[in-house]
């Protein structure tokens, strides 16, 4: 699995964190969607850390595109959260 893509969180408060993650970014298709969620959104994605961050809400800039956390899942090594395409401002 290739963390080819830069993260840096935006907080709730839409302060900018000044930390950058390498992450791992795929697109949920449908069926993905389906099974995590029990709905459909455009452009929903999963994002994997290598390490394990704790996050469970706010925004994250991933390469100059916005996204807005709605989930995530941990485990004792890794994390993936779960955001959906946000086309707001910070």
């Amino acid at each position: 699995m290739r963390y080819n893509k830069r993260l840096q969180f935006i907080d709730d408060k839409l302060v900018k964190q000044q930390e950058l993650y390498p992450v791992n970014v795929t697109s949920m298709g449908i069926k993905a969607q389906n099974l995590v969620f029990g709905s459909f959104k455009q452009g929903r994605i999963a994002v994997r850390f290598q390490n394990k961050v704790n996050v469970r809400s706010g925004y994250m800039v991933i390469d100059g595109d916005n996204f807005k956390i709605e989930n995530s899942t941990y485990t004792d090594r890794s994390s993936t959260i779960y955001g959906v395409e946000y086309r707001g401002r910070f």
